[in-house]
Parts: structure tokens; C-alpha cells; sequence
């Protein structure tokens, strides 16, 4: 697994942190946005960080999976996020909690 910490103007304005995980297995690359409390949350910049990402490391949006967490909370879980997809921009988040075997990966 990689993990790196990932910088973006939440809200087109506000300096926003978080750690990105990625881990590439049968040639899809799990993406997990953890949440770090700084700036706004991944939940409100999904489809900012999906984009970004996608963009930053020259991915294939089409082999990906999108996870979050809010590791700071004490029932953290881990949510899969689906989006659409208009040219190379993530649009239309939706969130369910996650039942992917892989998304044992971030914990």
C-alpha cells in the first residue's frame, strides 16, 4: 500500500489536507481519502479528490474504487463511493458502506 498526504482547496478556498492510500490489486487500484479534520471533509470534496487523484497518478478511472474513512471517529467505517464519470471529471457521488473484501486494506 501507498499512502501520501494530499493538499486541496476545499470549497474552491479552503486550505484542506487529508492522506490518500492506494493499493493496486487484480489490476484495480483502490483509492481510500481519509479524513485528517483539516479544512473541508472528504465527504464534501469527493468528487474534487477523485478527480484530482485520477488526474495526479494517470489512472484509469474505469479500474478504480473509491473508499473514505474518518479514522478519528470510534465507529470509523469505511464507505465505497461511486461516481459518474464525464470526461475525466468525477460527478454524482454515492456513498454505501462498504462490504469489499479489499476495503480491509486501510484499516
Amino acid at each position: 500500500m501507498n499512502s501520501f498526504y494530499h493538499n486541496y482547496k476545499g470549497y474552491g478556498i479552503h486550505p484542506s489536507e487529508c492522506l490518500i492510500h492506494t493499493n493496486v490489486i487484480d489490476d484495480i487500484t483502490h483509492i481510500c481519502f481519509e479524513d485528517r479534520g483539516i479544512g473541508t471533509s472528504v465527504t464534501n470534496a469527493s468528487e474534487q479528490l477523485a478527480t484530482e487523484i485520477v488526474d495526479k497518478l494517470e489512472l484509469d478511472m474505469s479500474k478504480c474504487k473509491f473508499y473514505e474513512r474518518y479514522p478519528q471517529y470510534t465507529t470509523a467505517t469505511i464507505d465505497n463511493i461511486t461516481y459518474t464519470w464525464n470526461n475525466n471529471i468525477a460527478s454524482n457521488p454515492e456513498w454505501r458502506v462498504c462490504n469489499d473484501p479489499f476495503s480491509t486494506i486501510f484499516y
